[in-house]
């Protein structure tokens, strides 16, 4: 065994930490079908179950289911990609996010372009690329949008976790975690191929020129000659990575396996006739699908057959045709078009089958009815062709929520309706398990929808139906149908809107919300712009959590404009520099679209205020009573105005007063003359001094005592405010001021115990002083 297989039988649980370390890299040839045809993933496989309305994760390893959400509701064959904490349900519009540790659907991002994407797993993804829009979009907490300018041809990821796409002239990289596409490799337009991983390093596949380019560095490395016999058509199908050193190419009706190197000459193995579109490698096999006959059919790296399986058969009409995905864990995946039957295909060629049926959750008739032509109705006969899901459980639905299905593993040539068994212990406990059995002659493929032994826990409610709006003038009407409540009644509708790429709004909302209960089918909306395209959201809600969201098609508001109602809440403010601030809410009524605003004061003063603000600051005349109205205007017309604001009387900082200082023995007597106070009301003077506490007073006049014979300065300042609103800000006015010396007083006399002759000299000092007028 080569050491390649004998890896890829060591327990999955190597498989899934070398994932999560690793990363893991995707590829989808531009030359295959239309959707996706290959798409690489992380440890496990997620997949969509439309018929149940779930995601479930499949164990390659196992053979089983060990994971599923439910509550997703979206198209058929939508694609799940998964990052380190979250899954991605891919559907037309967006995606639908769920968390993988606590299996339940978070939220549904809106993408907006439409176009099935690929999706690409990756270390710093994952990516969604949408090749004819030239997107790149990568998922996870912050999504971001990255612009290539042109049709991408085909898209991988590296190894090291950087994404390549090649666009209409070069070969362009996106490294992990950056925003900026380097497009520093040329490539020629005309030539058909693809890119793909050899090694785990990116190259391209020249088809048109037979050569492998490998795309590392700042230059392409030298081109190898693929040596290849006979005709290579330029639409073959490249697989997206080497298994052995070997390029597996579907061409036409042979299977190439082309040496990386270009030493040996490549293996041409001829199929059976049939319509082969997928091609993957793991591990040590390659698997082809013959979309049109079903049938998956796997070789060695040398070309040599190993097994032949055939899909189960759809009934119905269903787009598109079984997925084939290349897991990091070394196993292919192979999709049906609805989500039921996942095909496992391990590393060394063999394969098998695990059906996604829900355990012991409720699902229609037909979910569990999965006829075959050679199906019959009997209970107790098995045979060959019967369905592994045709078979219930053998242990009892409330002691087991998710039970692992039948995997069957078809040996090399044989087709799967001759390897497809169900234990034949099995059956009879389909009957014990049903009670009441009906008769023999009756089919009984419809009873395990009929009795339930134990109800199945509550989860998030379904998407809901037939989502619309009706638009009106300025508004919409939004309805919807009921959601599948899933175990647990809906307690309430998310209803919102968004403005619709391509429309502007100024003046009113982009966006808005509003929640109903949950017997609410319909709710309008307002303040919309007529001739706006907007697109509408609804979600129910239950105990258990939110469902997926579901929007309409971009609708166009159709009605004609008619003028604003008045603005309300206006208010007027005055400030002590002299201002005022009128402020007001804008106009409530919808069907508008705002040019401006106009204030008017009832001192006839008229001023404009453009649409995008609620307020304006105006300099009327000081100490002069105002109030103020506003109106709204529209292409249609003018307002009403609004509601006066209540009157004001502006007023700013008062003017010096006229101070005057009048000297005494140690003392100064201060006067003032009242002066402007700037239309405002008197609160104080305040009274400065040199090398003395500020006074506050309210006449005009003070008087200080104790004062020593210096030049000392006085200012006086006023302290108004608004004139009859004891509330308003005060403002300090211009401060006054002038100079004064005081006269000396008497000198003191001495203390008792002082000498007689100092006694005489002081005596003689105010008998002089007495002379002089001073004391």
């Amino acid at each position: 065994m080569t050491r390649i297989a004998r890896a890829i039988r060591r327990p999955v649980a190597w498989w899934t930490v070398a994932a999560l370390v690793l990363g893991t890299f995707v590829g989808y040839s531009a030359l295959g079908r239309g959707a996706p045809a290959v798409a690489f993933q992380q440890a496990g496989h997620w997949v969509y179950n439309a018929t149940l309305g779930a995601v479930f994760r499949v164990d390659g390893g196992g053979k089983n289911v060990d994971a599923e959400v439910r509550g997703v509701r979206t198209g058929a064959g939508s694609q799940v990609v998964q990052g380190t904490t979250n899954g991605y349900v891919v559907n037309s519009d967006g995606v639908i996010v769920f968390g993988k540790s606590d299996l339940t659907v978070k939220t549904t991002v809106r993408i907006g372009i439409p176009e099935e994407p690929i999706g690409i797993e990756a270390q710093s993804g994952p990516y969604l690329v949408y090749r004819q829009h030239g997107q790149i979009v990568r998922l996870g907490d912050q999504q971001q949008t990255v612009t290539v300018g042109s049709v991408v041809s085909s898209a991988i990821a590296a190894a090291d976790g950087a994404l390549w796409v090649r666009d209409a002239n070069n070969f362009c990289k996106l490294a992990p975690a950056s925003t900026e596409l380097a497009c520093t490799l040329p490539s020629q337009a005309g030539d058909a191929g693809a890119l793909l991983s050899v090694g785990g390093k990116p190259a391209f596949a020249n088809l048109s020129k037979r050569t492998l380019t490998p795309l590392t560095g700042d230059t392409a490395g030298r081109a190898v000659p693929m040596s290849v016999g006979g005709a290579l058509p330029t639409d073959s199908v490249v697989a997206q990575a080497d298994v052995g050193g070997r390029i597996p190419i579907l061409a036409g009706q042979r299977l190439l396996l082309v040496d990386a190197a270009g030493a040996k000459a490549a293996e041409s193995v001829t199929l059976p006739p049939g319509h082969y579109d997928s091609v993957a490698a793991t591990g040590a096999a390659v698997a082809v699908l013959d979309a049109g006959k079903r049938v998956v059919r796997t070789f060695a790296p040398d070309g040599k057959p190993l097994h032949t399986h055939e899909l189960k058969k759809k009934a119905g009409n269903h787009k598109g045709g079984p997925r084939v995905t290349a897991g990091q864990d070394g196993r292919i995946y192979i999709d049906d078009e609805t989500g039921e039957v996942v095909t496992v295909v391990d590393g060394d060629g063999t394969v098998s089958e695990v059906d996604t049926d829900g355990g012991n959750k409720p699902v229609s008739p037909a979910a569990t009815e999965k006829p075959t032509p050679s199906s019959t109705p009997t209970p107790t006969a098995p045979t060959p062709s019967s369905t592994p899901t045709s078979t219930p459980p053998s242990t009892p639905p409330s002691r087991r929520p998710i039970l692992p299905p039948i995997h069957v593993t078809v040996g090399p040539g044989k087709p799967r309706s001759t390897e497809t068994v169900a234990p034949p212990e099995h059956k009879p406990r389909k009957t014990e398990t049903t009670k009441p059995t009906p008769p023999p002659s009756r089919p009984t493929t419809t009873k395990p929808t009929v009795t339930k032994p134990t109800a199945p826990p509550a989860a998030a409610p379904g998407a809901p139906g037939a989502v619309s709006a009706k638009p009106g003038n300025g508004k919409a009407t939004v309805t919807w149908n009921a959601a599948r409540a899933n175990g647990a009644a809906i307690t309430s509708y998310k209803v919102s809107f968004r403005i619709a790429p391509g429309t502007f709004v100024v003046g009113l909302p982009e966006s808005g919300t509003a929640t109903v209960s949950g017997g609410t089918r319909s709710h309008s909306f307002g303040q919309l712009l007529n001739g706006g395209g907007y697109i509408f959201t609804v979600s129910a809600t239950n105990r258990v959590g939110t469902g997926p969201a579901v929007d309409t098609k971009a609708t166009t508001i159709n009605g004609n404009a008619e003028p604003p109602g008045a603005p309300t809440k206006v208010s007027a403010t005055t400030k002590p520099d002299g201002s005022v601030t009128v402020s007001w809410a804008s106009a409530n009524t919808a069907d508008y679209t705002l040019t401006g605003f106009t204030v008017i004061g009832s001192d006839g003063s008229s001023t404009a205020a453009p649409a995008y603000v609620t307020s304006t600051t105006l300099k009327p005349t000081l100490g002069k009573a105002v109030s103020y109205r506003v109106t709204a205007k529209n292409s249609a017309g003018t307002s009403p105005r609004s509601a006066a604001t209540r009157t004001v009387y502006p007023y700013g900082p008062a003017a010096a007063p006229k101070v005057t200082a009048t000297p005494g023995k140690g003392s100064v007597s201060l006067s003032w003359t009242a002066p402007n106070l700037g239309g405002g009301q008197l609160v104080h003077y305040v009274v400065s001094v040199t090398g003395q506490a500020d006074r506050t007073v309210t006449t005009t006049s003070t008087r200080y005592t104790g004062l020593t014979a210096i030049q000392l300065t006085f200012t006086v300042k006023a302290i108004t405010r608004e004139r009859n609103n004891a509330s308003s800000a005060t403002a300090t006015g211009t401060a006054g001021s002038t100079t004064a010396t005081p006269a000396a007083s008497a000198p003191a006399l001495p203390p008792a115990s002082a000498p007689a002759g100092a006694v005489r000299r002081t005596s003689r000092r105010r008998r002089h002083a007495r002379k002089e007028g001073q004391w």
